[in-house]
């Protein structure tokens, strides 16, 4: 093969990754509040937004924290960036008081006490929560769990 070839070669091709690079998955606001039907802020609360549609499965979770008062912003790639449009299943772990037996999402026991929620509202492949997220975005994400 003649060099003036592989040079055209590997041009073409990095123009075809270059041209792949603009089409970013693009973010909305979203953010809510997470409390229990009896209105108790579910503070310090881990909330992971698993993609439903098919297609999405393997694209990253949005996640975020509560804080004190239930309230949570979701991020995805950034902080408080937001979520990508679409269907979600909704995951909540609610941490339970220091000294607790530790709780562990990973399975090392770094966290503060057990899920509070029994683990009712861990399994993504069934989730009791589901949230749509419309292209406008959503600051009003109102999560009601039963709690312990």
């Amino acid at each position: 093969m003649s060099s003036d070839f592989l040079r055209w070669i590997v041009l073409v091709s990095f123009g075809l990754f270059a041209g792949c690079s603009g089409s970013a998955i693009k973010t909305v606001p979203a953010k809510g509040t997470i409390k229990t039907v009896q209105g108790e802020a579910c503070g310090n609360a881990l909330i992971v937004f698993h993609p439903a549609e098919k297609d999405r499965l393997n694209d990253p979770k949005p996640v975020a924290t509560a804080d004190a008062n239930g309230t949570f912003v979701l991020r995805t790639f950034a902080m408080d960036d937001g979520a990508v449009p679409g269907e979600y299943g909704v995951t909540v772990v609610w941490p339970g008081e220091q000294g607790e037996k530790a709780l562990s999402l990973s399975g090392e026991g770094n966290s503060t006490g057990p899920d509070r929620l029994r683990g009712k509202y861990g399994n993504p492949k069934e989730p009791l929560l589901k949230v749509t997220i419309p292209p406008s975005g959503d600051s009003n994400i109102s999560l009601q769990v039963e709690g312990a």
